[in-house]
């Protein structure tokens, strides 16, 4: 089920640019879900999928920090 563009996501190719294309493993969501409620977080299925690709970006700005010359 797609949902509709958000002001925010209209503004992700800006943001993009800033970030590297550094491939990672992903968790699968379902996990991540587990993981997220095991910690005490009530997060529904689509706030945990958020939450994740906020930590895979905070991942992939730390790893260009510390592992490219720019």
């Amino acid at each position: 089920m797609k949902k509709a563009k958000s002001k925010n996501e209209s503004q992700q190719p800006e943001i993009n640019k800033y970030i590297p294309s550094i491939p990672l493993k992903k968790i699968p969501s379902e996990k991540a879900l587990q993981i997220l409620r095991k910690a005490g977080h009530d997060v529904n299925e689509e706030q945990s999928e958020e939450i994740m690709e906020f930590l895979y970006t905070i991942v992939k700005l730390t790893l260009k920090e510390f592992f490219t010359s720019d």
